[in-house]
């Protein structure tokens, strides 16, 4: 019951950009010494800033348009789903999450293979008409452009009810703790969601995204089953993967 308060304490704080202790206190019906302890937790993760009389959300570093983003490092995403595609097997069901880079297996998976993708990513969606070897379940929601995907409360529902032998992940940044950041509560639920419900999760990251953070840390490196990057990861993050006993394949 704690860490599910604290979650929606975080989502409140989120949305409203700042609070009181007061309004904490009221929101969750909590005494005043457990908003503290609650506050002093998201403190420490990061999430929030403690300021006279109340706290504040750590506002997030803006992310660049899908579009913007997609023409970075064209080549190299592609060869990271490249790789990432020859993990896949017939009869998978497989998570896609949005990104610039997961975008681009559907790209990889092989004809004569058939499987099943359930994601949010607009771009996939629109590349799975000419291949009838994939059966597409599309998750609901408003369209983000920022990422170009569907999204909203009604995706993370939706997506509880998938179980996937398979979820190929993004992440706006990678701290050295390991932490997956990204930069909205929608995506932190989406994301959290997907990873709890596959077997086995794939990180696909350039590595441009090492040693970024942003507002929520959606999950850690060590809950990957493996994680592709590129050549360029810096070695403290080869160590932290070698440390941890994850997989790392650099393409």
């Amino acid at each position: 019951m704690k860490d599910q308060r604290r979650k929606e304490m975080e989502r409140l704080i989120a949305e409203r950009q700042s609070m009181t202790m007061e309004e904490l206190c009221k929101a969750f019906g909590i005494s005043m010494n457990t908003a503290r302890a609650d506050v002093a937790y998201l403190t420490k993760t990061g999430a929030v800033t403690k300021v006279y009389g109340g706290v504040r959300c750590n506002l997030p570093k803006q992310v660049p348009l899908f579009t913007k983003r997609a023409a970075q490092n064209t080549s190299i995403k592609q060869q990271i789903a490249r790789k990432a595609a020859e993990l896949i097997v017939d009869g998978d069901i497989i998570y896609l999450d949005s990104g610039t880079t997961t975008m681009h297996v559907i790209e990889y998976i092989p004809n004569n293979i058939n499987v099943t993708i359930v994601t949010p990513n607009v771009h996939i969606i629109s590349k799975v008409f000419d291949k009838p070897n994939i059966r597409l379940i599309v998750l609901p929601g408003v369209l983000n452009r920022r990422t170009n995907s569907l999204m909203d409360t009604s995706t993370f529902t939706e997506l509880a009810k998938y179980q996937h032998t398979k979820a190929f992940m993004g992440a706006s940044g990678i701290t050295e703790d390991g932490k997956l950041s990204v930069s909205s509560y929608m995506e932190y639920e989406i994301k959290r969601t997907a990873v709890a419900q596959s077997k086995q999760s794939y990180l696909l990251v350039d590595a441009s995204k090492f040693g970024e953070s942003n507002l929520m840390s959606y999950g850690n490196l060590n809950q990957m089953s493996m994680v592709i990057t590129d050549s360029r990861v810096p070695e403290v993050y080869r160590s932290y993967c070698n440390e941890n006993k994850i997989p790392l394949v650099l393409v």
